[in-house]
């Protein structure tokens, strides 16, 4: 009998795919005939080689996952604070027409007669700006 014993380092990338050593693969046992033996060796060898690439795969996939998984939570937060925005605007839209005296449920555009007949102007308006103005210098 003759102990036999087969060691290969493994290497797998890392996120910049790089090769990077992650260990070694030894697989040994008591053969009667040294070619024999190497062949069957050999042969578990590129079945544990197989599964360890399997799993490599795996975990590519799990980090490939998570990397969507992060994508879609930002566009889900983006897509929520957009709704809510819109939402704001929206009540902001119904109320400025209920004031216009128009049914904001309504299917059609109908005028409400009460605010129809009022006078056009009031005795007193109020102007907002929305951004302060400053005198500017013209120079030629």
């Amino acid at each position: 009998m003759t102990y036999l014993k087969i060691s290969i380092p493994v290497y797998k990338k890392d996120k910049w795919e790089r090769l990077e050593k992650d260990g070694k693969l030894e697989v040994s046992s008591e053969v009667d005939s040294i070619s024999d033996g190497y062949q069957i060796l050999k042969d578990q060898l590129d079945d544990l080689l197989a599964e360890l690439d399997a799993q490599n795969r795996l975990a590519e996939d799990a980090q490939q996952l998570e990397a969507e998984i992060k994508q879609k939570s930002y566009t889900l937060k983006t897509l929520t604070k957009d709704i809510e925005r819109a939402t704001a605007h929206y009540q902001s839209l119904k109320l400025f027409l209920e004031r216009l005296g128009i049914d904001p449920a309504a299917h059609q555009l109908a005028f409400d007669k009460r605010f129809l007949l009022q006078d056009a102007s009031l005795s007193e308006v109020e102007i907002v700006p929305s951004e302060p103005t400053y005198p500017r210098a013209i120079s030629f």
